[in-house]
């Protein structure tokens, strides 16, 4: 296979990864810089939204400020960060990501700073809306795609989509408790601004050892831009974004009221977070593992049994009144949940990696970022009118089922 003159190789981690640029060979895989990017999203997701969801408590913020004022800053900052995808993921296209991680790093800590010394509710959704929503959109898991793309060659794409996913499933289990012992020993306030510095300093470090390389300084024309028309025009896209949007739509509204719907069925509250911290560790072998088992099977064959084990969960919390039930409701969530995690990564990476991914990419991320972003208070507000989760769960489980046909049609189409 000829070598391509707009893409960069770092297999050889001897060179300096800074300042090497060569043509992309079947061999190239920067680890150095995947596994840099990998840390600061990894920090990215554990600064805005794990650390934040303590953050958001009572015992924290929620005890100055209102819990509905700071979930609008929190769930407008997410609908902000899908507005921005198409945009930054164009950018991306023409100039990588070292920018998009530098000024991310900035945004983010200026967010965390300005929250921490916010005495008013206006300033607070200020620094969700103007600086945390923008920084997420270029700190999380879209523009690290596109990353991939230009960095690494087709044949060892999956094998760094697997350790981006890996990585950033530390999250949670290091974000979480180092948040709880910040936030006892020198208050909200102080926590947030040391957060902010750990999320600058890690997006300096990551762009160190990124490559300079920009994916449009070779090109002697303009890219054509990416219409939402394309979307309609091309099923196999069409059906794929559908499925991707349903997921993302009903993981979050999942993992956003999974501790209350077991509440609701009388649970303790202590052992059902415990267990929903278990199912977060239960997704790491999928994480890893499914996007190296797509050399071997369909993505999107392993994209629909995700969905079956999925939907089979969510019949052990809707019909389930057992600690067994709830056991296995958050085993097989978190497995095929790890599953699910990386295949769109995957398939994408497999269909449209090229000189405008980004912009497809970030597109079809604006779409269910702002769906995800309504649908979990789509059904917190279903919940209080009828009184009990039951209904809002199927239509749950519903959304997953539909999105496992869509998805396979487009694997029809893709055949």
């Amino acid at each position: 296979m000829p070598a391509s003159a707009t893409t960069i190789s770092l297999h050889d981690q001897s060179i300096d990864p800074v300042s090497y640029t060569v043509a992309l060979t079947d061999s190239s895989y920067p680890r150095t810089a995947i596994l840099a990017m990998s840390i600061f999203v990894m920090v990215a997701f554990g600064v805005t939204l794990y650390a934040m969801s303590v953050l958001l408590t009572e015992d924290a913020a929620g005890g100055e400020f209102s819990i509905s004022l700071l979930s609008a800053g929190f769930g407008g900052s997410a609908v902000i960060a899908g507005l921005l995808a198409p945009r930054i993921g164009a950018h991306a296209d023409d100039h990588s990501i070292r920018g998009l991680t530098i000024l991310g790093g900035i945004l983010g800590a200026a967010g965390m700073v300005l929250f921490a010394t916010a005495q008013s509710g206006w300033v607070v959704l200020i620094a969700f809306w103007a600086l945390l929503g923008p920084a997420a959109g270029m700190a999380l898991y879209e523009p690290a795609y596109v990353a991939v793309g230009h960095w690494v060659s087709e044949n060892n794409r999956n094998k760094a989509i697997a350790l981006l996913s890996l990585v950033a499933g530390f999250a949670g289990p290091l974000f979480l408790p180092a948040t709880g012992v910040l936030l006892d020993g020198f208050g909200w306030r102080t926590t947030a601004a040391i957060l902010g510095g750990v999320f600058l300093v890690t997006a300096i470090g990551a762009s160190l050892v990124y490559p300079k390389h920009k994916p449009g300084e070779h090109r002697d024309y303009d890219l054509e831009r990416v219409r939402w028309s394309r979307f309609f025009n091309d099923h196999r896209l069409l059906y794929l974004t559908i499925a991707i949007v349903l997921t993302f739509a009903a993981m979050n509204s999942l993992i956003f009221h999974r501790v209350a719907v077991f509440d609701e069925q009388g649970f303790d509250v202590g052992t059902v977070a415990v267990l929903a911290g278990i199912s977060g560790l239960l997704t790491f072998p999928g994480r890893y593992l499914m996007p190296r088992a797509a050399g071997r099977v369909e993505a999107t064959t392993l994209f629909t049994v995700a969905c079956i084990g999925i939907v089979a969960s969510l019949g052990f919390a809707i019909w389930g009144t057992t600690t067994v039930s709830m056991v296995a409701f958050f085993v097989l969530f978190g497995i095929f949940f790890g599953v699910l995690l990386p295949t769109r990564a995957v398939i994408m990476n497999g269909w449209y990696a090229g000189e405008d991914y980004g912009a497809i990419m970030g597109k079809q991320w604006a779409v269910a970022a702002v769906v995800g972003g309504i649908t979990p208070w789509l059904v917190g507000a279903m919940r209080d009118f009828l009184g009990s989760y039951t209904i809002p769960l199927m239509l749950l489980a519903a959304m997953v089922a539909i999105a496992a046909a869509f998805n396979t049609a487009a694997a029809t189409r893709s055949r």
